[in-house]
């Protein structure tokens, strides 16, 4: 865990000045950003997604339509085996996952293991990247004044007997939450580092 933060941090230093300019382009409707990582025996992936983009709006919520449709999601994410596959050959097996939602920062986290000890470092970290603001800290008071916007967060740590085997992961993302409309990908692996982007319909993440 130590290794895969650190490497994270290096990824933010080479892409801090590319998540600077996209700052005020961050927050996209029908636009998920996603970060993996393939470090020795680690493979990481976090994504982030703007509320409305899987369930629909972005405000509190209080019906009970809503609440079901809130709750479903963190259901799906918090089982990364219903979004990405890896290939059989690098022998991946789950090791930690942690999903939040902005509008419940500070109360309704969901995760164990690992990342639970370097929960608010790495917080930090993707608040960096991905240019977010006080609005993660006030999600539920701005919420209620109408103007807020708020995202869904998860991040999934795989321990693979193989990681040179990974050259694509299965993705659902497209299928499951159809309002998503292109995955913004940064990688970093052990060969070298870059970005690329995905449309929907591709059901594979690759290229890296």
């Amino acid at each position: 865990m130590k290794n895969i933060f650190i490497v994270l941090v290096c990824l933010f230093v080479s892409f801090q000045i590319s998540a600077q300019d996209r700052q005020k382009d961050t927050h996209e409707h029908g636009a998920a950003n996603l970060m993996l990582v393939i470090e020795g025996d680690q493979f990481q992936i976090g994504i982030e997604v703007p509320s409305e983009s899987l369930i629909g709006f972005e405000y509190f919520p209080k019906s009970q339509s809503d609440r079901k449709n809130f709750n479903e999601a963190i259901k799906i994410l918090s089982d990364p085996s219903k979004i990405f596959s890896t290939p059989d050959d690098a022998e991946c097996l789950l090791v930690g996952l942690n999903v939040s939602q902005t509008l419940f920062s500070s109360k309704d986290e969901h995760g164990h293991d690992d990342h639970d000890e370097h929960g608010q470092e790495e917080k930090g970290f993707w608040d960096r990247l991905f240019g977010h603001d006080e609005h993660d800290e006030h999600g539920h008071e701005d919420s209620e004044k109408g103007g807020i916007h708020s995202e869904f967060r998860s991040n999934y740590s795989w321990n693979c007997l193989h990681t040179d085997e990974i050259d694509s992961i299965g993705n659902k993302l497209f299928s499951i939450f159809p309002r998503i409309e292109e995955i913004r990908v940064k990688w970093i692996t052990n060969s070298g580092q870059g970005s690329l982007e995905i449309e929907s319909g591709d059901n594979q993440i690759r290229g890296w």
